[in-house]
């Protein structure tokens, strides 16, 4: 499945992109359990590596949040190689 959003200006949409490449959804579309990650709303990472948005928050080394990392370094990396 391709998970890639295009943005307005050509390139990938990289927050929608992850997003959509990280949520676990049911069939009405809705993403279970509800993570920062998938969040609209203003999100927030602590000093002590928290991280949470206004309706949740994950602990320190959560490991969907270490794959999210993982996966936007990687987006970040194809859409630098593309100036190139």
């Amino acid at each position: 499945m391709n998970y890639l959003s295009p943005s307005s200006d050509g390139g990938i949409n990289l927050q929608a992109t992850l997003s959509a490449s990280s949520a676990m959804s049911t069939p009405d579309g809705s993403p279970t359990p509800h993570h920062p990650i998938t969040c609209t709303s203003s999100l927030s990472f602590e000093d002590d590596g928290r991280f949470g948005c206004e309706h949740t928050e994950v602990p320190p080394g959560d490991i969907r949040t270490q794959y999210c990392i993982d996966h936007s370094i990687a987006l970040l990396l194809i859409e630098l190689s593309r100036a190139l």
